[in-house]
């Protein structure tokens, strides 16, 4: 027993040890910036690249005039050339190594302070800085990341680092600059009072909306009311930003890309695009196909499927709310059958999957499938379809049961069935997790539930997007922060935070480079990553 939790211990010293040394990077190539951890690059940044591939047991590439093939790893340019370790497959995923295009594109290299590597072919240069009504607006002839940009406070003065930066700018306001090698710093007092930079990056250019406060309060309407704090905890500060929700009041309402499922939205973009004056990101998503990861009800339409035994946050039809581990299963009625639905609105292989209207992808063809279109819930054809004509289904099922649906055709009745082991009726439900908090205690299988998600997501220290409930059934959303350059929450951090303000229950949404919080159209958080493109938000209105 001693070995066994002896065992157990070193595991989590293991994964503890790799989240922290995971790092993020950036390769700026062709005035574009691409984000990444590790050393290893996907398959979307690959073709942003201008990169065209063919993965089967070898790897053929293409770009301009160069063909590449990959086998066991390695690169061969041209027939000529090889790189080795430079490219790996994970779950039929295309990973490139950073190294091998630093010396395809000849690119520079350069370490920062935190570690994080950034790989240039030319440095941004620095060509505008205006600074008026606490607004730092930053100029740049390309992309940059947020890596590139370091804040401080220091006795009440904002310290903005810009490394590795060239260029010659011009200058408006009143703000001091002052340059070094490859290097800015500008400098804004904040007088009597200290500032709270909230960045925004978009693109080429860089917005600092400055705050000269530590709290800041602000009743939007009748039921909801959004708070700003640096909160202190374990000897540490952290920018908090909550909304705190009266349900039975305000509507609060998962969202989707007005694109579709399987594309991504600015979360500002998709609030303006629903209406909705608040909100936040929702879903983890595979960044490959944009498909959210779970559990996705809206007004009682089931439009993702459940991933395991993850929390849910959930609004039944009286506006009551709360945070469980529920099962949820689709049955479809055809006639006289009856079929469990496999996956809805998924690229995932499956004997009987659904595709909804609300899908914005194509649909994959599978000639082992056999598909029907259906619409108020009678079958009107029997063929496939690249989309989902609006209010209508796509049911494809494997050709294994053709025997069994020789009869069924055009004009057959069609119903669906939602069931749970929920006991009231859902009218919405977001699922993610890790699950934090449950009755007011934390959750009695936390180790568990710490180990059941990937690259260490619960030992890392990063910016976290949280649902809680209170004990007179409100709800609170929250992101967390770290303050002046310093660390977000892990897992068990956050846990002992939201215990000690009393919440019942407690769930965490993505976070990290994803977590969002927008109020009236502005990005509330400060991470400079949140404008990236989402295909899940929870709105408030």
């Amino acid at each position: 027993m001693r070995c066994l939790n002896l065992l157990k211990r070193l595991i989590i010293f293991i994964i503890i040890f790799l989240s922290i040394s995971l790092l993020s990077n950036t390769l700026i190539y062709n005035y574009k910036a691409f984000y990444f951890s590790d050393e290893w690059l996907d398959e979307k940044i690959l073709k942003d690249l201008g990169f065209s591939y063919v993965l089967n047991e070898k790897l053929f590439m293409a770009k301009n005039n160069d063909l590449f093939i990959g086998k066991n790893g390695n690169i061969t340019l041209n027939f000529e050339k090889t790189f080795q370790n430079a490219y790996k497959v994970e779950n039929r995923k295309l990973y490139i190594n950073s190294k091998f295009l630093k010396e395809y594109f000849n690119l520079q290299e350069t370490t920062l302070e935190s570690g994080a590597k950034i790989y240039y072919d030319k440095l941004p240069e620095l060509i505008r800085v205006d600074y008026k009504n606490n607004n730092l607006s930053l100029v740049f002839t390309s992309e940059i990341t947020l890596d590139l940009i370091k804040s401080q406070v220091i006795d009440k003065t904002l310290h903005v680092l810009l490394s590795p930066i060239t260029g010659e700018p011009l200058v408006f306001g009143k703000v001091s600059i002052e340059k070094s090698f490859n290097a800015f710093e500008i400098l804004i007092s904040g007088d009597m009072l200290k500032p709270v930079p909230i960045i925004s990056i978009k693109k080429r250019t860089v917005d600092i909306e400055i705050k000269f406060t530590e709290e800041e309060k602000q009743t939007i309407k009748d039921g909801l009311v959004w708070e700003r704090k640096i909160e202190n905890y374990n000897n540490q500060k952290f920018l908090v930003n909550y909304l705190h929700i009266d349900p039975k009041k305000v509507e609060i309402k998962p969202l989707i890309s007005s694109k579709g499922i399987g594309t991504r939205e600015d979360l500002r973009e998709m609030l303006q695009h629903y209406n909705f004056i608040a909100g936040i990101n929702a879903n983890y998503f595979d960044p490959s196909s944009n498909i959210p990861i779970d559990l996705v009800i809206i007004d009682g339409k089931l439009l993702s499927d459940k991933f395991g035994l993850r929390p849910a946050f959930i609004i039944t039809d009286t506006n009551d709310v709360f945070i469980k581990r529920i099962l949820v299963e689709l049955y479809v009625n055809i006639g006289d059958l009856l079929f469990l639905v496999k996956g809805v609105n998924t690229n995932a292989k499956g004997e009987v999957l659904l595709y909804t209207s609300e899908y914005g992808l194509k649909i994959p063809f599978d000639s082992d499938k056999i598909y029907f279109l259906i619409q108020n819930n009678w079958i009107v054809a029997r063929e496939y379809f690249e989309k989902v004509p609006d209010d209508s289904y796509i049911l494809a099922i494997n050709k294994k049961y053709e025997k069994y649906l020789i009869n069924i055709d055009v004009g057959t009745k069609v119903t669906f069935n939602l069931n749970s082991n929920f006991e009231l009726p859902i009218k919405h439900a977001i699922a993610a997790g890790p699950f934090l908090i449950e009755n007011g205690q934390p959750i009695e299988d936390s180790d568990v539930e710490k180990l059941s998600y990937g690259n260490g997501l619960a030992f890392s220290k990063t910016t976290r997007t949280i649902i809680a409930i209170t004990k007179d059934n409100k709800v609170d959303f929250i992101v967390i922060e770290g303050y002046n350059n310093s660390p977000g929450m892990n897992y068990d951090m956050a846990v002992e935070f939201l215990l000690n303000k009393g919440y019942v229950s407690a769930m965490m949404l993505d976070g990290g480079g994803s977590s969002a919080m927008v109020v009236n159209n502005k990005v509330v958080n400060q991470d400079g990553e949140i404008q990236r493109g989402i295909p899940v938000g929870i709105g408030i209105k």
